[in-house]
């Protein structure tokens, strides 16, 4: 079965691995730190805390943006389950927004429309890591904060800024699925250096100090003794999985070329094909990342169920949260038109030219007989 998608890692991440686990330090230390300053650099930030996953990046995120039960956030509904969940999970109240039929991502009009006295802020989804129309969303955000789910967008750029970068806070994912994988990881990025500190101690418990070690290095002190100013859950990482991150930040250029070169091919062979309407490229003065390619026909089920008994996977991402979560009284026409004719086609970097050949001919076939 062809997988929509897939990572690599092969010998560079197992030498990197094999070397700290003979280090015998294998928990949050130097890996970590250098991988955040590896992705501070690549993201063209100070700073950027690493996590176990964005989803607690979304939290922390959250919770120093200063999210107060009660208030309302402006979240796309084709958007991942976690952005909904953790503003319900910290008393917020999720207003959900219509999307553009073609990017898939919210409007500044559609964020103008949904907004009241009691939104406080919005979290975009820069959808296949297709940059968002930033500078009219800023305008549309005024006096609220903006929080960018950059998961699906490692290497995508808004008129020569990296994305996640652009509002007050970012969240990127390193998941099993993602094109920089970890296995499971997440990264922070806040505008705010008090916030920065903050989130820095929240990560870990609340503890206002990490290594006793470096404790112990100061005269007088008993290096065991820690305070917790704000309890918080664990979100951390670990230098077992932060070495592979290191490794993967080095190769992200590659798999993100290749992946250009497999939509540029979708691009051109599947244009007049049936009813399918094909993806909009980025925006002008703007790169993607690649991450989906997805494709929209009125036989989309039927098209599914057809290349699946091909052996060639699809999807599609994401189900309408307004839906999943049962919101009422909410309707949403374009949200609702394209989770019924949009489908994901498989798009990564352990694609062979056969593979694209085969998923192009198996989708021509099925409007062709």
């Amino acid at each position: 079965m062809i997988p929509v998608f897939s990572n690599s890692l092969g010998e560079q991440e197992l030498a990197a691995v094999q070397r700290v686990m003979e280090s015998r330090w294998i928990g949050t230390g130097a890996e970590c730190k250098s991988f955040e300053d590896e992705l501070a650099e690549h993201f063209m930030v100070p700073r950027l805390l690493l996590t176990n996953c964005a989803t607690s990046a979304l939290y922390l995120a959250l919770r120093c943006l200063g999210l107060e039960p009660g208030q309302e956030v402006i979240i796309p509904a084709i958007h991942f389950v976690a952005c909904a969940g953790a503003v319900l999970e910290m008393g917020g109240v999720p207003v959900y927004a219509d999307v553009d039929p073609r990017t898939l991502n919210i409007t500044a009009r559609e964020i103008e429309r949904r907004r009241t006295s009691r939104t406080v802020g919005v979290i975009l989804n820069h959808y296949g890591g297709h940059p968002c129309d930033l500078e009219a969303i800023k305008e549309a955000c005024w006096r609220m904060w903006i929080l960018e789910d950059a998961a699906n967008a490692p290497a995508s750029v808004y008129k020569n800024r990296p994305v996640g970068t652009l509002g007050d806070a970012g969240v990127w994912s390193f998941d099993s699925m993602k094109i920089l994988s970890m296995a499971d990881g997440g990264a922070l990025w806040l505008w705010d250096n008090e916030h920065h500190k903050r989130a820095w101690r929240l990560r870990n418990l609340g503890l206002d100090s990490f290594s006793g070690k470096e404790k112990a290095e100061e005269a007088g002190r008993r290096w065991w003794e820690f305070s917790v100013p704000e309890p918080s859950p664990r979100s951390d990482s670990n230098d077992l999985l932060a070495c592979i991150g290191r490794v993967q930040l080095r190769r992200l250029r590659e798999f993100v070329v290749r992946r250009r070169v497999i939509w540029d091919r979708y691009q051109e062979e599947l244009r007049g094909v049936g009813d399918l309407t094909l993806p909009p490229e980025p925006l002008d003065n703007c790169t993607g990342s690649y991450y989906l390619y997805w494709i929209q026909t009125a036989r989309r089920d039927a098209l599914s169920r057809f290349l699946y008994d091909a052996g060639i996977y699809t999807t599609f991402r994401y189900y309408p949260l307004h839906q999943a979560f049962k919101a009422e009284g909410v309707y949403l026409p374009y949200a609702e038109q394209v989770a019924e004719v949009t489908l994901n086609l498989p798009i990564h970097q352990n694609l062979s030219d056969e593979d694209v050949g085969l998923i192009i001919r198996k989708v021509k076939e099925f409007y062709n007989g």
